[in-house]
């Protein structure tokens, strides 16, 4: 190497060593020492190009290049950018698909065969409550007395007038329809909607034929019932719901008094007339059927007829003998019975009058007439439970025990038994007897009295020849 080329050289690293002790003179931060001081590394390079140092900043712009920071933290505007995942490609499950596909179609048939079920049950419940496309057929039905509303409903449905019995009482309930059902025998359709249905049978029946009864005078109750039935306007045995017991219904009631020997309370005041009621068309078809409402109006009839005849000058008159109604309802169905013709009755009323005004001589009346009542209608109702009060009521009916009048009356007497009561024949008559061909012979003491029964047992003997 020659001179120069020497001197060259040795200029070249005195240059190089000028300018590493000028880099030295910086003192650059380590790495590892910007994580002691809580500064990231671009926070310090932010420091180190701070405005207020500008031989900072050019000394750092000058080795930008060769700082490592570069290579670690490239600049702001090209962000490094994130890798996407991959999504795993899923798997289908055929089986399970085809599970739910099967789940989806048995409810959607599920639900398409339960909504043609509600649809049929709407459409039959409309059809079932207005009547309508049902078949038209006529059939009789009956309610009686111990049928409440559902067993009603249960035999509408029974007789086919209705198909769907819990939907009627539902129906029945909630438009408070349920009550005021009538006893009878009702002709219905089977297309008749709830509403028609419902009318007819809490609807009072009305029969239209009529027939004309005839009562005549001196019936017991029980045979004016009889005829009542044979006549189908009501049954005897509703009828004596009427006269066993008192109403207090009526004026006449007033003056009968509490008797628990009395059989029939109001027996004697069933007037007798010529009456027109009405035929109750079911009773022919079943003997059975209750007819009590109809016989209430029948003894209502009856029984206003009888106040009715019961004039204020008869009642003065009763004032004036201290009769009671009540006691000339009794003497006057003991007089019908005694005497055949007007004339007669007032003189068997004066035989009884004459009695009764003088009780210490003659205590009992001792009208056989009693005798026939005791054996037509109280030994009739006589059984082993009751034998003991049916003894008590026949010795206060039997007028040869008793004294004065019976305990009620023994037959319903007519308007002229009711006048003799009131006004009898003046005679002295104690007794009397009559034939059987109705003539009667009358006597002031016994010993006339039982010649006159020797005479009549002679007569009718007579006859019987």
């Amino acid at each position: 190497m020659d001179e120069n080329q020497f001197q060259n050289n040795e200029n070249t690293e005195d240059e190089d060593f000028g300018k590493t002790q000028e880099m030295d003179s910086i003192q650059l931060p380590k790495l590892s020492d910007s994580a002691n001081h809580g500064i990231t590394p671009r926070d310090e390079f932010t420091e180190l190009n701070s405005a207020n140092d500008m031989s900072k900043t050019l000394l750092m712009d000058s080795v930008a290049g060769e700082l490592p920071y570069d290579e670690e933290y490239p600049p702001a505007e090209n962000p490094v950018r994130k890798r996407k995942k991959k999504h795993k490609k899923k798997r289908t499950n055929h089986t399970r698909t085809m599970g739910q596909i099967f789940l989806g179609v048995l409810l959607s048939a599920g639900a398409l065969a339960l909504g043609v079920i509600l649809s049929i049950q709407v459409i039959s419940g409309i059809r079932d409550i207005t009547g309508l496309a049902k078949p038209n057929k006529l059939m009789e039905f009956e309610i009686d007395e111990n049928m409440g509303i559902n067993e009603i409903v249960d035999h509408l449905h029974d007789a086919g007038v209705i198909e769907m019995p819990v939907l009627m009482k539902t129906y029945m309930k909630l438009t408070k329809q349920d009550t005021g059902f009538l006893n009878g025998i009702y002709t219905l359709a089977s297309n008749m909607s709830y509403n028609d249905l419902i009318e007819v049978l809490t609807t009072e029946k009305h029969y239209t034929e009529t027939v004309t009864v005839m009562i005549p005078e001196g019936l017991t109750a029980a045979e004016v019932g009889k005829i009542l039935e044979e006549n189908y306007v009501c049954r005897a045995v509703d009828f004596e719901k009427y006269y066993k017991n008192k109403l207090n219904k009526f004026d006449f009631e007033e003056d009968i008094k509490p008797d628990p020997n009395r059989l029939n309370m109001l027996e004697g005041y069933i007037f007798p007339d010529t009456y027109e009621f009405y035929v109750i068309d079911d009773l022919k078809k079943r003997p059975n059927f209750d007819t009590t409402k109809y016989a209430a109006d029948v003894a209502e009839t009856m029984f206003n007829n009888f106040d009715s005849k019961i004039t204020r000058s008869m009642r003065l008159r009763m004032a004036e003998l201290g009769l009671t109604l009540d006691d000339t309802v009794k003497l006057a169905s003991l007089i019908q019975w005694e005497g055949y013709n007007e004339e007669n009755m007032a003189m068997v009323s004066s035989v009884f009058h004459n009695r009764l005004n003088d009780p210490e001589t003659y205590p009992q009346l001792q009208s056989d007439t009693t005798d026939t009542y005791i054996d037509a209608v109280i030994k009739p109702a006589t059984n082993s439970s009751n034998s003991e009060k049916m003894r008590a009521i026949t010795n206060a009916y039997d007028t040869y025990e008793c004294k004065g009048l019976p305990a009620g009356a023994i037959c319903n007497p007519g308007i002229e038994a009711i006048n003799a009561a009131l006004y009898p024949a003046d005679t002295e008559y104690y007794y009397f007897v009559a034939s059987e061909s109705g003539e009667f012979f009358w006597a002031r003491t016994l010993e006339g009295h039982e010649e006159n029964i020797a005479y009549v047992e002679q007569l009718d003997a007579q006859q019987e020849e």
